[in-house]
């Protein structure tokens, strides 16, 4: 699928899952410049997690003009939505829409399926993270407005960081704001 923000994205290949995870180390890096320098040696997807993910349609790449994959997002259901595990550009990929164009596409692709939302946990202050989905069309979630799939994913992450830094967000399916 070709998405008009940041070039053709699609389901991840069986071959590519290696792609993937070289994608995950790249941009994990990026947190080494952060208040979060830990995070960059959280460790990435194994390669059996990735397959699982592949098979079941939830692994998504934005690719190059030689169909090379430069981003990445794995997804997983979490109650009656989808929650992106995971989502990554290599940074050499960085600023050209290719996380939008991923989300886009996923977004489109899963809208009309019986999936009520997407959601995430992510840093309130790294500037691709919260601000950036917010510009994305997601809404911060209250901790008192979590469901509880989604309670336990970001109590797990807050955790190891301060909890007023990790948010979890929700963007209802289907509801634009992903231009």
């Amino acid at each position: 699928m070709t998405d008009n923000t940041g070039g053709p994205c699609r389901l991840a290949r069986p071959d590519e899952i290696h792609i993937v995870r070289e994608i995950q180390q790249a941009a994990a890096r990026k947190f080494l410049d952060t208040p979060y320098p830990e995070a960059a040696g959280d460790p990435i997807d194994d390669a059996e997690t990735l397959a699982a993910a592949q098979d079941n349609w939830w692994l998504w790449v934005a690719v190059d003009a030689d169909d090379r994959p430069v981003g990445a997002a794995h997804l997983t259901v979490l109650g009656e939505g989808l929650h992106i595990r995971e989502l990554d550009v290599h940074p050499d990929h960085a600023g050209a829409r290719r996380g939008a164009a991923i989300l886009n596409v996923v977004e489109r692709f899963f809208a009309g399926r019986g999936i009520a939302a997407i959601s995430l946990t992510t840093f309130i202050d790294v500037p691709w993270n919260a601000p950036y989905y917010e510009r994305l069309g997601f809404s911060i979630v209250a901790p008192e407005e979590m469901d509880e799939p989604l309670r336990h994913i970001w109590l797990s992450e807050a955790a190891n960081f301060p909890d007023e830094k990790r948010v979890a967000m929700r963007k209802p399916l289907g509801s634009g704001g992903m231009r």
